[in-house]
């Protein structure tokens, strides 16, 4: 998924998934990867980049307290709609 916020929001955007990633790496082994990224040439876009073992990990990851939580206000921080892509692993 890549985004944008607004730039009186990213701040908060920040702490908000940061706290988000500590959680999901804490509490959801399988999320095998799960990493937020800022593109260094512009301070309001950002990268998700998930990879779940399943279905059934992706579904619960939505569902986790502080996955809800932290959505409502983190999707009013955008500036736009995200750009939201999903893609299958290869298996090699």
């Amino acid at each position: 998924m890549h985004l944008r916020t607004r730039p009186d929001k990213t701040a908060r955007f920040v702490e908000l998934v940061t706290q988000l990633q500590k959680d999901v790496r804490a509490n959801e082994p399988d999320t095998l990867h799960f990493q937020i990224m800022r593109d260094p040439q512009d301070a309001h876009a950002f990268t998700f980049s998930e990879v779940f073992r399943d279905m059934a990990a992706k579904e619960a990851h939505a569902l986790q307290p502080y996955h809800v939580a932290m959505s409502e206000e983190g999707w009013a921080c955008l500036d736009g709609e995200p750009d939201i892509r999903v893609l299958d692993c290869l298996d090699t």
